[in-house]
């Protein structure tokens, strides 16, 4: 089922946290590695969305010298390798010219496939938060950046992961119907550029997006829960691209204080 994993390393913080993106996704493909060989070669050669998203390197709140990224699995089949990959605890981990120290890991959040399209829809209005710079690539011969908050990409973007990775995908007219139906009902934030590995910059929205379903007459209406249940797929495998270095990260905006995590449990190596 789709999962959070959780890394805790010891070790000095970045001067940005998105500074060892490299070797983070390095370390996520070693993890692989030593669980099945072959798998991790598919997974690196294929052409495709990665099952796996890599947050960036951010330090523990109130325990200095303490820092964790989040590994967001949106495949079943990628999970237990990365869990049975696991350095041993206290193993020395080098992400550039940087050491750290493996300190543990848990699953902090999980979830079904099923479970994810079967909680059905919460309303027309699907509020997100884009946590870290969310960008796409339009289509055509030249690579051109789209940062602006757009339903058919947002969307899409999801929905190409659900396809690949859900045991039942869905139906491919749902991108004509979002692009018919879904509007922009709101957006606060803006651009933001970050240097990821090599000195490379990647610019993205930053923010909150209210996705907003225009009415139908259907009965019932199935495009707001194919839309709810991407949106919780969103906070495992994130929006856009460039995942694997922290971009994109995705979460539903919930009132204040409700709890959307299942129960995080700590996993030994």
């Amino acid at each position: 089922m789709p999962a959070v994993i959780s890394w805790t390393l010891e070790g000095p913080e970045p001067s940005s946290p998105f500074r060892h993106a490299i070797g983070l996704r390095a370390l996520t493909l070693a993890c692989i590695a030593r669980s099945d060989r072959h798998l991790a070669t598919a997974v690196h050669d294929a052409n495709q969305p990665k099952p796996y998203a890599i947050g960036p390197l951010q330090r523990v709140h109130g325990q200095d010298g303490l820092l964790r990224v989040e590994i967001g699995c949106s495949a079943d089949w990628a999970v237990e390798p990365i869990l049975n990959g696991l350095p041993p605890l206290g193993m020395r981990i080098g992400l550039g010219r940087t050491e750290y120290r493996f300190v543990g890991a848990e699953i902090r959040r999980q979830a079904t496939f099923a479970q994810l399209r079967e909680a059905g829809a919460e309303g027309l209005t699907i509020p997100l938060r884009m946590l870290t710079p969310t960008a796409h690539h339009a289509p055509g011969a030249l690579r051109r950046p789209v940062v602006v908050p757009d339903p058919v990409l947002y969307v899409g973007s999801r929905l190409r992961r659900w396809d690949l990775f859900a045991d039942a995908p869905f139906d491919p007219a749902v991108l004509d119907a979002v692009a018919q139906r879904v509007v922009v009902g709101a957006f606060a934030g803006g651009t933001h550029s970050v240097t990821l590995d090599r000195g490379r910059v990647f610019l993205g929205f930053v923010g909150s997006v209210d996705l907003v379903v225009l009415p139908d007459d259907q009965t019932p209406d199935p495009l707001p829960h194919v839309l709810w249940a991407l949106a919780r797929l969103a906070e495992y495998c994130g929006t856009g691209v460039d995942t694997m270095r922290g971009m994109g990260r995705t979460r539903i905006a919930r009132p204040q204080g409700s709890d959307t995590k299942a129960g995080a449990s700590a996993l030994s190596p």
